[in-house]
């Protein structure tokens, strides 16, 4: 992509990659980090997906591919969404597996 658009875009990369790195080290027993990555990658989702929606708006001022833009963009918001649901399991699994275990999860 375009230096320009990654300059604009700098934050939004920069918290993409945070949560792409912190998935990459996520274990299926760490409920937590689970649960903290599933919020994260759903509110990063919805920005990749306006900043797909507004790629004809950079189009006009920066002379980019409105095409380009928007499937870098609407890949990053596949990618976290695919996060958001895995996480989503690793917490399930884990809650599931802390009641079986005769636990009380967050007060319920």
């Amino acid at each position: 992509m375009d230096e320009k658009v990654k300059l604009i875009y700098k934050e939004d990369l920069e918290a993409y990659q945070t949560i792409f790195d912190n998935y990459e080290s996520l274990t299926s027993d760490d409920l937590e980090t689970a649960y903290m990555l599933a919020k994260m990658s759903i509110i990063q989702a919805d920005r990749w997906n306006e900043i797909a929606f507004n790629a004809e708006k950079v189009n006009r001022e920066l002379g980019v591919s409105k095409t380009s833009l928007y499937n870098w963009a609407y890949h990053r918001y596949r990618i976290l969404m695919t996060i958001h649901e895995s996480c989503r399991v690793v917490w399930r699994q884990c809650k599931e597996d802390f009641r079986n275990r005769g636990g009380d999860f967050f007060g319920e």
